[in-house]
């Protein structure tokens, strides 16, 4: 192998190595802030639900209970939103169905995101009755995560062809300087 093989296979596969590893810590991020971002909307949604539901408790409005609980699921994707009582009884739930989400099983294994739940207190006046619980769908967030993959790969991918062609240009014209005879003055 000429030496210029042996620097253009050396370039590039450092260049593979560094593109590789900075797209797993990319990714790495990006799936922490999105648990922190389904950590804050889950809280928000199981605080707003519960918020609600102290409202209507205190009037003892039970069957607004059941409307609240639609109104709540339109505003988020969650997995499944609950009442549970003092002694852990779920009095009300609704659960919505969980499509898989349309990346690839091997993506979702690598990425694997952590269930998202979250409570919040329920009073009647002064006293508590239960816990609002939301658990949020994951769905969306690994369609969200695989597309900002596949544009960041695409990026890399670009920037190391590119990184990859302007080396091996310079390699090739510092070669063939280096073969020129030198003329002697």
């Amino acid at each position: 192998m000429s030496l210029y093989r042996q620097l253009i296979s050396v370039i590039s596969a450092v260049i593979f190595l560094l593109v590789s590893l900075w797209m797993m810590i990319s990714v790495h991020g990006d799936r922490s802030i999105m648990i922190n971002q389904l950590q804050v909307q889950a809280q928000s949604g199981a605080t707003s639900l519960a918020i609600s539901m102290t409202e209507v408790m205190a009037k003892t409005d039970r069957s607004r209970l059941g409307v609240l609980f639609n109104a709540v699921s339109d505003l988020g994707y969650y997995q499944t939103i609950y009442f549970v009582d003092l002694d852990n009884n779920r009095l009300l739930e609704r659960s919505f169905s969980v499509e898989n989400p349309e990346v690839p099983a091997l993506f979702v294994r690598i990425v694997a995101l952590p269930p998202i739940e979250a409570r919040a207190a329920v009073s009647s006046g002064w006293t508590r009755v239960g816990d609002a619980v939301v658990i949020m769908s994951l769905r969306q967030t690994y369609e969200q995560l695989w597309q900002a993959s596949l544009e960041k790969a695409l990026w890399c991918l670009s920037m190391s062809l590119a990184a990859i062609l302007i080396a091996t240009i310079i390699i090739r014209l510092r070669l063939r300087a280096a073969q020129r005879p030198r003329s002697r003055r």
